[in-house]
């Protein structure tokens, strides 16, 4: 111990009830900022100080005082920097205690008052600064002052000392509680709450919903993840995850009302609380609209990060919370089938197609549950054939029939295409586009053997024949090409190149038409892309679901 200066009053005659006090206060399960508060208190009843204030010492030689008593008033974790020339500062690094009865002697080169605000509290005569030392390390320092000079002696500073060490062993310990608490409460990869602190945290809302302050629960499940992992490898998978938490921990700390974790694998959890229907569905919608931005960029491609959301109303939908996540996961499926848009209640699987399906229904129900974005795009080209054909493409009654048909079928053949195929997070290698190609084909075959679907099975058959005969599966060039299955190329490509799929992301429909008018005369039939860009144009068609 460095002594500056020796003080002239003398020492008491039994400190021991100050160091049980002390062991005792050490020796409780109280955060830092009571514990702080109870020490500080302590210490003014046996040591005359002003000030008392305790810094913490970081890694990054950022130190902080976070806990400070002065002239009275109490401030936990202000985060008052320690200045180069701080006392504080100087004993967290060397280790050795700093004292004395005048400022000329602690703080020969002058001081700074602790609250900018309070300027005139810069008045300390005596002043101790000891070590706080855990583990062979110093992590922080304990400073005792007062206006008097004259104040301390050195069985004060050893005093101050044994606590600064105590003190230091009891942070130390809370901070390895706090670490092993943060390990079982914690996901590590994402930081995230985990699943059974997030569980604990159902039941507390679920306790306390009401019908006038409701709790919703949001489930949240990435789509063909495990696809993607088997594609990109865990590592990539890893950083998804960690990208799909830094959305969510901005939506929590941007409303205190909002707790997120992970709550398994490829599931998110959000808990969000005293919001009416209308406010949760709204608050869903901004939080899928944020998730939607997402996504994983490569060099030479980008891949939308899609996550199905189900999400329940307590006490409306759910009393307990297997009742909830049942149902969570129930409504995350939904959703996954619905596109991926937000579904906060059942009646939801409801779909208006347009056109006779009479004696393939069957074939149509598998088709539309072959996997969500197959589902999507199916209904959305066959809304806007019905669409298109009412606002410039003239059709008989039979035409009609057969267009709205194939439209809803046009795909029908990926019954028989593998689904690591099909959802397959980027591009295909040559011999899996080649099997994908087959589908045409498997489509004409599977049509061709009910009656009365003949000519849709010709159309399905030559959706990907192409004006200039560079198509597939026949080469088929111009009018050679069934004029309908001409008219179902032009909305699937629309379709597909508008909406996300597992391979890329969405483009603009404005950078959608372009690429079509620039593949007029080539890949599609020219007279059908001016009709199709201007019913899109000047229709004022409803925006795609």
């Amino acid at each position: 111990m460095t002594d500056y200066l020796v003080g002239s009053r003398p020492p008491r005659t039994d400190d021991r009830p100050l160091m049980r006090q002390v062991a005792s206060l050490l020796a409780t399960d109280l955060s830092l900022g009571e514990l702080f508060e109870r020490l500080t208190r302590m210490l003014a009843e046996y040591i005359d100080s002003s000030v008392v204030f305790i810094a913490l010492a970081r890694p990054d030689g950022h130190h902080s005082i976070e806990y400070c008593y002065d002239h009275g008033e109490i401030r936990r974790y202000p985060h008052i920097p320690l200045p180069a020339a701080s006392r504080a500062r100087a004993v967290i690094a060397s280790g050795e205690t700093i004292w004395g009865n005048s400022p000329e002697i602690w703080a020969p080169m002058g001081s700074a008052p602790l609250n900018i605000d309070r300027p005139w509290t810069n008045d300390t005569v005596s002043a101790i600064f000891v070590p706080m030392r855990a583990s062979g390390d110093t992590i922080g320092a304990l400073s005792v002052q007062t206006t008097r000079g004259g104040a301390y002696t050195e069985d004060d500073v050893e005093i101050v000392a044994a606590i600064g060490h105590y003190l230091g062993v009891a942070v130390q310990n809370q901070r390895m509680y706090q670490a092993l608490q943060r390990a079982a409460e914690y996901d590590p990869l994402t930081a995230l709450a985990n699943h059974s602190r997030m569980s604990r945290e159902l039941d507390a809302a679920l306790a306390s919903a009401t019908s006038t302050k409701p709790v919703a629960a949001v489930m949240l499940n990435i789509v063909n993840f495990g696809m993607f992992n088997e594609t990109y490898g865990h590592e990539e998978g890893d950083g998804v995850l960690r990208s799909i938490a830094g959305a969510l921990r901005d939506f929590e700390e941007a409303d205190e009302s909002i707790s997120v974790g992970r709550f398994g694998g490829d599931v998110f959890l959000a808990i969000l609380r005293d919001r009416s229907p209308d406010l949760v569905a709204h608050a869903v919608e901004r939080l899928s609209a944020r998730l939607g931005e997402l996504a994983y960029v490569t060099r030479d491609q980008t891949l939308p990060v899609s996550l199905a959301c189900g999400y329940v109303l307590a006490p409306f939908d759910a009393g307990t919370r297997a009742e909830l996540v049942a149902l969570c996961v129930h409504r995350t499926r939904l959703s996954r089938k619905q596109g991926c848009r937000p579904v906060g209640e059942d009646d939801v699987d409801s779909y208006t197609i347009h056109g006779s399906f009479a004696g393939i229904e069957t074939i149509v129900e598998a088709l539309l549950d072959r996997d969500p974005f197959t589902r999507v795009h199916l209904l959305q080209v066959n809304t806007m054939a019905k669409l298109w054909c009412e606002y410039n493409l003239e059709l008989d009654h039979l035409a009609l029939g057969r267009l709205l048909q194939a439209s809803l079928l046009h795909d029908v053949g990926k019954l028989l295409v593998s689904d690591r195929i099909l959802v397959k997070p980027g591009r295909l290698s040559n011999a899996e586009y080649a099997a994908a190609q087959q589908h045409a084909r498997y489509g004409r075959n599977l049509l061709s053997a009910h009656a009365g679907y003949e000519d849709v099975a010709r159309i399905v058959g030559e959706h990907h024949e192409r004006f200039d005969g560079a198509g597939y599966p026949h080469g088929l060039a111009g009018d050679e090409i069934h004029v309908l299955a001409r008219a179902v190329a032009i909305l699937d490509a629309f379709s597909a190149m508008v909406q996300d799929r597992p391979y890329h992301r969405g483009i603009s429909e404005d950078a959608a038409l372009a690429e079509l008018q620039r593949c007029a005369g080539s890949q599609f039939d020219p007279d059908l892309v001016e009709r199709f860009v201007t019913w899109r144009v000047e229709g004022a068609p409803p925006p795609l679901a």
